[in-house]
């Protein structure tokens, strides 16, 4: 008999959740269907911990990341999980009219107006000497954020399942929920090899969150599954000198952050990910494209497939964090796509404050 069960709890997301409840004195089970954590969407990332300057305002991912970001940064310092402060530059590449320029610029001026009402601290560089100064590639202007940090994700997620673990919770890997039906005022949540009895159940399945909905009786959630490919640059930060993570300035509305260039805690440097349908993996063209507008020097050679991992967007721009049922207990997290790991401890505080009203 458990307080709480989280479902997904190999994941950055769902591990920060069982942490969470088990600070706070709740008897907590974390089931995970592989055999081990970051096997997914959190081991599959750009490892970016965003400030929210990209969400919408008054947006659940705006406010989460925004308290979440420090959150995560603070708690990398302090537990020595290796943390790089890059800052952000959101840049518009060097180019004619033709190539998109005017687009990338309005772009740029509506992050400005979005990013003075986040609250996040920011400054504008309006030369090509300017961008030159925090990074060596080709830009026009740009917006850096200097709060931006990479995390190394699976030291953070093995140090909150261990602070998890010491405050009492469990962890149950290798173990995919087949059910979970509603007894009297429980839920009995079954998988293969044996099963438990939970007051409140926390639904953080990720890519399928939405599936485990209709299993525990909620509601039914259309969700889109995207796909990120990673190209990783030959040499790495010491070869490029590139230890700022590098942007474009996207438009409102776009399904992704844009591809990007960043670096990495053990000195590697990245170009991603893409956004396209599951089965479907973006040219390496397109990569050396995207590099190039920063990058001219950049070839073919210098680029080598890295992985791709796959992120759940939901209906709409928002997280999906609601309690759908009481009595028991049921609270979903649906489409937790970027910026999933930047809010995740935003996200514990939000999910067991839910539980506790």
């Amino acid at each position: 008999m458990y307080d709480a069960c989280v479902i997904g709890a190999g994941g950055l997301v769902g591990c920060a959740i069982v942490r969470e409840l088990a600070q706070r004195g709740l008897n907590v089970a974390g089931l995970e269907k592989h055999l081990q954590s970051c096997q997914e969407t959190s081991g599959f990332n750009s490892r970016v911990i965003h400030s929210g300057f990209h969400e919408a305002a008054g947006t659940l991912k705006s406010q989460l990341a925004r308290e979440g970001s420090a959150l995560v940064a603070e708690y990398a310092r302090q537990h020595e999980i290796q943390l790089l402060q890059t800052g952000m530059l959101i840049a518009v590449p060097r180019g004619g009219i033709r190539q998109g320029l005017w687009r990338e610029s309005r772009a740029l001026w509506n992050l400005w107006q979005q990013g003075r009402r986040q609250n996040v601290s920011f400054k504008l560089i309006f030369t090509p000497a300017g961008v030159r100064d925090i990074a060596p590639i080709r830009a026009l202007a740009g917006i850096f954020i200097p709060s931006v940090c990479v995390v190394n994700v699976e030291q953070l997620v093995a140090s909150l399942e261990s602070q998890a673990r010491a405050w009492g919770a469990t962890f149950i890997f290798g173990s995919e929920v087949t059910n979970a039906r509603i007894e009297g005022s429980d839920y009995i949540v079954e998988y293969p090899g044996g099963r438990l009895r939970t007051r409140m159940l926390v639904n953080s399945a990720g890519l399928y969150a939405h599936n485990m909905s209709a299993i525990a009786g909620g509601p039914k959630y259309n969700v889109e599954l995207l796909r990120g490919d990673y190209y990783e640059l030959a040499g790495g930060v010491s070869r490029w000198n590139i230890r700022t993570l590098i942007y474009p300035a996207m438009p409102p509305g776009s399904p992704s952050k844009g591809v990007h260039i960043g670096p990495r805690t053990d000195g590697r440097l990245f170009i991603g990910p893409s956004a396209t349908p599951p089965s479907t993996p973006m040219p390496k063209e397109l990569f050396l494209s995207a590099g190039q507008r920063f990058l001219p020097n950049l070839s073919a050679n210098d680029l080598t497939w890295a992985y791709s991992g796959l992120r759940p967007k939901a209906t709409g721009a928002d997280f999906i964090i609601r309690q759908e049922r009481t009595n028991p207990s049921l609270i979903n997290l649906i489409g937790i796509d970027s910026p999933g790991l930047s809010a995740s401890l935003g996200i514990a505080r939000y999910v067991a404050d839910l539980m506790r009203d």
